[in-house]
Formats: C-alpha cells, structure tokens, sequence
C-alpha cells in the first residue's frame, strides 16, 4: 500500500528548511548534481520562462502536495519557479539528502515519482489545450482547474481565490491579456463565475463551467481527487 501524504512529511520534514514565500518571489533552482527538491505545502507557484522584453512564457502551475526539482523542468533559457499567491509555503531539502532517503525507503521515492509524473501529465495536458482549444474554452478549462485545486465547496458554489493576473493568465494560456478580460467578462454575464471579493472567485457551478471545455471530463478527473492542503491567499 501506498504511503500517505501525510506519512511522508513526517518522514521528510526534519531534514527540510521550511522557506515563507510572498507574491513573486522566486525560488533558486540549480542544475548541479546538487540539486534542490522543493515541496510545496502552501500556495500556488508559477514555471515561467523569460523571454526578452520583459515577455514571460508560463509553462505550468504548481499546487500543494507537489514537488519541483530543476531537472524535471523544461530546460529553457531563462526559466523560472515564482510564487502566484500573496503567501505560501514550501520545504527545502538538498538533492543529495532526498536521494539517501529514498535509497533507504523505495516508498518515499515512489511518492515523489508520482508526483513528478502527474506533473507531466499536467504539462502535456496544458499543451494538448494551446494546441487544439479556442481561447473560451481555454480560460474555462484553466478557471475549472483552479476551481477543482484551490477552491472550497460553499453554498453559494465553489469560491477560490485566483493567485493568477490577467497577465499571467494570458502568458499561460498564450493569450492577448485584452483578450482575456473579454472572455472573463463574458463568463461572469453568463453566470458561470462571479467576484465574491479582491481576487476571489465563486464558480456557482463547477458542471455550467466545465460544460464550456470539451475536454473538462478529462480535467476533472485529473485534479479532483488531486493531493490537497489549505491554500494560503
């Protein structure tokens, strides 16, 4: 059987450092054999690349329970781990503890394998909505992602604070930034969301909004039953 979540903090957690982060702020990434395995607890993270101008690239969203490690991101120029929420928290742990660790426990190694594997699947997911999805039906899957990941189940429907800008938003959705104001303000007038405070979102419901993707079966099934903690705003 499967070790839980919460069984490996436990089993990790004296050999980390725990870093407090504030919005924007990034984290060090390092592609020596040294490397360093983050595990976030708190917060949602952004892997951006930067391109000149100014222009970033965001290549995918990071939530709790996941973990990053430099050589399972996109080897770009300029690539980048930044915080999205206005606070979070992750666990620092040298590469070469990590590996003794898992060297004596095959179950705490496996755990961070799979995390690393459902990121990539994330990722090629992410890809497969650029390639074939309209900007509408973009920004419901990314709304329905956030949603189903961050969100807590209220009468009034699913509230969640949105740790991504309108900018960030179209940089991961490869986007006119004008265009998505367009697309946000269309969802609110029909419903599908609404303001509910500063950078809080309500999804009255996560069926109406889903219905707007073609492939928010597949989205649902890969982050409802997702690995979760508290997010912090």
């Amino acid at each position: 059987m499967k070790p839980s979540p919460e069984f490996v903090l436990q089993q990790l957690e004296p050999h980390t450092v725990r870093i407090s982060t504030r919005k924007r702020q990034k984290l060090a990434i390092s592609a020596e054999s040294d490397e360093t395995l983050y595990l976030i607890q708190t917060g949602v993270f952004l892997v951006r690349a930067a391109w000149r101008d100014d222009r970033h690239q965001i290549l995918s969203l990071l939530y709790p329970g996941d973990c990053i490690r430099s050589s399972a991101i996109p080897p770009l120029d300029g690539t980048e781990i930044a915080a999205a929420s206005e606070n979070g928290e992750v666990w620092r742990l040298r590469w070469s503890i990590a590996r003794g660790l898992f060297e004596g426990d095959p179950d705490l190694a496996h755990h961070v394998s799979d995390r690393l594997a459902d990121q990539t699947a994330r990722l090629a997911l992410h890809n497969t909505i650029i390639a074939g999805l309209t900007g509408d039906e973009r920004v419901a899957a990314l709304m329905t992602e956030i949603a189903l990941r961050v969100g807590k189940q209220t009468p009034a429907g699913i509230v969640f604070d949105m740790p991504l800008s309108r900018t960030d938003i179209a940089e991961h959705l490869a986007l006119n930034a004008d265009t998505v104001s367009r697309i946000v303000s269309r969802m609110r007038a029909n419903g599908l969301i609404a303001v509910a405070g500063r950078n809080r979102l309500v999804c009255r419901s996560i069926e109406a909004l889903a219905y707007e993707c073609p492939i928010a079966t597949t989205i649902r099934r890969m982050h409802e039953t997702a690995p979760r903690r508290t997010l912090v705003a």
